[in-house]
C-alpha cells in the first residue's frame, strides 16, 4: 500500500499582533524614556536669602527672559503631550509621533499657537531654539492673551487626569522689566484662572550673618 504524501506548503504566519506590539512598545518608550533635554531658556534669576525646594513634577512653570519673553514649560510629558493636542486643535494642527517628542523634550516653549507647527518641523534643538528668538514669545496683551490658554488649558488636563490643580512657578530673569512680570501675574489672576499662590523661582543669596 503506497504511502500518502501529505502536500508541501510554507506556513502562514499572521504578523498582526507583532504589529500592533510594536505600536505599544514605541508609545510606552516614547513616554517613560529620559531623554536629554534641549538647552533650556537663559535666565539670570535675582537671589533670595528665603530657601525653598523646587518640586520636581506636577509643576508648570512660565518663565521671563531678559527681553520679557514669556515662555511655558510642564514637568509631566504626558501633560505636555495632551495640552499640545489640545492647543492644536484651536489652528487645525494634529502633531505626529515624532513632533510630540520634540514638543516633550524642548523645554520652555515660547511661540504663539499657530506658530506650533512650524518650530516642530524643524530638526535640530538648535533651529528650535533660533525660531522661538525670532519671536516675541507667548503673547500676553490684552488682546490677544495666548498664556491665558496655555494655563486655562494646563490645569484642565492636569485637574482631569489628578484631580487638582498643578503647582505653578514664575521664573524671571533679574533684569527683566517688572511691568512685564506684572503682566504674567495679572494673567495669574485673571477671571477663569485665579492663581494667588505660586512659587517665584530665584538663586539662593549667601547669608552675610
Amino acid at each position: 500500500m503506497s504511502k500518502i504524501k501529505m502536500p508541501k506548503s510554507s506556513p502562514n504566519l499572521d504578523m498582526t499582533p507583532m504589529v500592533d506590539l510594536a505600536f505599544l512598545l514605541v508609545t510606552f518608550f516614547m513616554l517613560t524614556a529620559q531623554f536629554r533635554p534641549e538647552e533650556a531658556v537663559a535666565v539670570d534669576t535675582p537671589s533670595s536669602m528665603s530657601q525653598s525646594p523646587i518640586p520636581m513634577t506636577n509643576m508648570m512653570t512660565i518663565v521671563v527672559d531678559t527681553t520679557g519673553k514669556v515662555f511655558w514649560d510642564f514637568t509631566d510629558k504626558g501633560v505636555r503631550i495632551a495640552v499640545l493636542e489640545e492647543l492644536g486643535k484651536r489652528v487645525n494642527y494634529t502633531p505626529t509621533q515624532e513632533e510630540k517628542i520634540k514638543f516633550v523634550n524642548a523645554g520652555p516653549i515660547g511661540v504663539p499657537i499657530q506658530d506650533l507647527k512650524a518650530l516642530l518641523a524643524l530638526e535640530t534643538g538648535s533651529e528650535r531654539k533660533e525660531f522661538m528668538a525670532r519671536h516675541e514669545g507667548i503673547p500676553v496683551d490684552s488682546t490677544d492673551n495666548q498664556l491665558r490658554d496655555w494655563i486655562m488649558t494646563t490645569r484642565n488636563i492636569f485637574w482631569q487626569d489628578a484631580g487638582q490643580n498643578p503647582i505653578v512657578a514664575l521664573k524671571a530673569d533679574g533684569n527683566t522689566n517688572y511691568s512685564r512680570v506684572a503682566e504674567v501675574i495679572r494673567t495669574f489672576q485673571s477671571p477663569g484662572i485665579m492663581i494667588s499662590k505660586f512659587k517665584m523661582i530665584t538663586d539662593l543669596e549667601a547669608s552675610r550673618m
